[in-house]
This record gives C-alpha cells, sequence and structure tokens, in this order.
C-alpha cells in the first residue's frame, strides 16, 4: 500500500461512488473521499483491508497482558462483593 496511485472522487460525485462500490471486487486500488479536495474517507478492497489491520496488529503492544492476568492489586474477592451488596441494600 506505499503506491501512491489511488482513485480519488468527490464524496457528491454518488454515481462514480456507487460504481466503485459495484464492482469493488475487481478494484486493485482504494477510493478516497474528498470534500473540496480535503481527504474525508476512503473505501478499501479487502486486501487493503487486510493489510490495515496486521499494520495495527503489528502495532499492538501486548507484553502487558500475561503480567495483569495474574495482577490482583486492588481486587475484590466475590464473597466480599456480595457480602458489600448486602450491606448496601
Amino acid at each position: 500500500m506505499n503506491d501512491d496511485d489511488y482513485n480519488e472522487k468527490e464524496i457528491d460525485d454518488i454515481q462514480s461512488i456507487q460504481d466503485f462500490i459495484t464492482t469493488i471486487t475487481t478494484q486493485q486500488k482504494e477510493l478516497v473521499l474528498t470534500k473540496k479536495s480535503k481527504t474525508v474517507g476512503a473505501i478499501l478492497t479487502a486486501e487493503q483491508y487486510d493489510w490495515f489491520l496486521d499494520q495495527i496488529d503489528a502495532q499492538q503492544d501486548l507484553s502487558f497482558v500475561p503480567d495483569r492476568l495474574t495482577d490482583r492489586t486492588g481486587s475484590q474477592s466475590l464473597a466480599d462483593f456480595k457480602k458489600e451488596l448486602d450491606d448496601e441494600r
């Protein structure tokens, strides 16, 4: 997706956008939606969407998860929670 070649349409060009959507399965590039030359959105192909999700996954730092699984700091037992609820009634 580093290729700068893409389709671009003004958001008000409904017919062109519908034509793109109708043929999305054969599209190779995204459709960038603009309003007064400012990008306001995009319609991605399935391949591009998968690439996008892969990039997000690659940037996620999940190293803290194993530590948090066993972190009970500030936690309350179920029995204490039930007792607290009963006390509030």
